[in-house]
């Protein structure tokens, strides 16, 4: 997830189904904790080129769209290869929305 100054640093990301909440727990920092009801879209998209964060090569995000009271709010993941049909796959178990395939992402 990106820090304050905009560098990708490491994050979990954890489904708290007791509390019905998300948690993105970065390496530093404080963790960032959405309840499931303030989630309004789960969007998933691959690019295979530089992007805005300046990273290289095939990458996969996931981009979280919430609200806190009346504000919106928009939390980018970048996902590792291995990892990212889990986690599409756990929004969807845990969360109950379907992720949103955005851009060329269609290869899953």
């Amino acid at each position: 997830m990106p820090n304050p100054k905009g560098k990708l640093i490491k994050a979990v990301l954890t489904f708290k189904d007791g509390d019905k909440t998300v948690e993105i727990r970065p390496a530093k920092g404080e963790a960032v904790s959405i309840p499931y009801g303030q989630i309004d879209k789960w969007a998933y998209e691959y690019s295979n080129q530089r992007t805005i964060v300046m990273t290289e090569g095939k990458t996969h995000w996931l981009e979280v769209d919430y609200h806190l009271q009346d504000a919106r709010k928009i939390l980018v993941l970048e996902m590792q290869k291995r990892d990212y049909i889990h986690i599409l796959d756990a929004v969807k178990q845990h969360t109950g929305f379907d992720v949103e395939i955005e851009g060329n992402a269609h290869k899953r």
